[in-house]
């Protein structure tokens, strides 16, 4: 069991103490806590029972920011974020409450949500969402002078494979199998192998093509894609790019979109061209669905574009 520093411990027998919660409640909250002080530990070098008031007090805003980065790094449950989200702004607000910090670094922030309410929410980014999140991948606003150093390196690339997932509308899977042979500068095409290594040929978009070059151009890593067998991302340790490496999620974090993930990129795709009044079976075919049976779930994603459409001709009547 990882040790706490005392300002946990005090917490959590505040909490055992006035709520009377169950011993295992109680173990979640410890574990929750403990999970959160072994991160900003690690950032400050020392041990998790270390931590004093003074580093908890320099965990501000940002700090908040990249913890809930790394949460949605991992991949958790949406209801194990929702309640190391509870566990840990629980504990500051009760600080804050206390007289130990001046003031809550969670305070205003978007909570995630939990559960169900995720099926209720939109799978797709408005226009103006999407270049928001293009712009913070480029932008080093609100890093530390080492993150910007990191990020200044990497910009380029994952600014690139945003591209991609927006305005080719892969699955984060295809994006990161793609190879240097699959991109066709001259022709503007895109080779991408799907689900059961099924091939399709996509026209490539200019923003796409602009962004890939500037990649491959100024990519400052041991390895770069030359040959076309070659894997089109690397990292900077040389090693290909995985797809729990490419940190989508953490960028739509920084750009406030926490609900969104790479996937709503691909639905982005597709929207932007439902708006745009594309059969939706020419949709279909550029992201890859096997069968017009599939086509149903994707007319049932793009449904909310075409009941608008339906309302603005409608309105049309004069």
């Amino acid at each position: 069991m990882t040790p706490l520093p005392e300002r946990a411990e005090q917490y959590l027998e505040t909490k055992r103490v006035e709520r009377g919660l169950r011993t295992s409640r109680l173990e979640e909250y410890r574990r929750d806590l403990a999970d959160f002080c072994r991160w900003l530990a690690g950032r400050l070098r020392k041990n998790p029972e270390d931590l004093t008031d003074a580093d908890l007090a320099g965990f501000d805003r940002d700090g908040a920011r990249r913890w809930l980065a790394h949460l949605a790094d991992r991949e958790l449950a949406p209801s194990t974020r929702d309640r190391r989200w509870s566990t840990v702004g629980g504990w500051f607000r009760w600080m804050v409450a206390e007289g130990v910090l001046p003031r809550d670094p969670f305070a205003g922030l978007e909570r995630p949500v939990r559960g169900e309410r995720h099926k209720r929410l939109p799978v797709y980014l408005a226009e103006t969402e999407a270049e928001r999140l293009l712009r913070t991948v480029l932008s080093d606003e609100g890093l530390t002078p080492r993150q910007k150093a990191h990020h200044a390196r990497l910009k380029e690339r994952d600014h690139a494979l945003v591209t991609t997932l927006l305005y080719q509308g892969l699955r984060i899977s295809e994006a990161v199998g793609l190879r240097y042979g699959d991109v066709d500068f001259d022709e503007d095409t895109l080779r991408v192998i799907g689900k059961g290594d099924k091939e399709r040929l996509l026209p490539l978009h200019r923003r796409t093509k602009e962004a890939l070059l500037r990649y491959l151009a100024t990519w400052p890593g041991p390895k770069k894609p030359k040959a076309p067998q070659d894997p089109l991302w690397w990292t900077l340790t040389g090693q290909p790019l995985t797809k729990n490496a490419a940190a989508v999620k953490r960028h739509l974090v920084r750009a406030g979109l926490w609900r969104a993930s790479a996937h709503k990129l691909r639905h982005t795709f597709g929207t932007r061209l439902a708006e745009a009044g594309v059969d939706l079976l020419v949709i279909k075919d550029l992201l890859g669905h096997a069968t017009v049976a599939t086509t149903q779930a994707t007319t049932q994603i793009y449904a909310h574009v075409a009941q608008r459409r339906l309302r603005e001709a409608v309105e049309k009547i004069r």
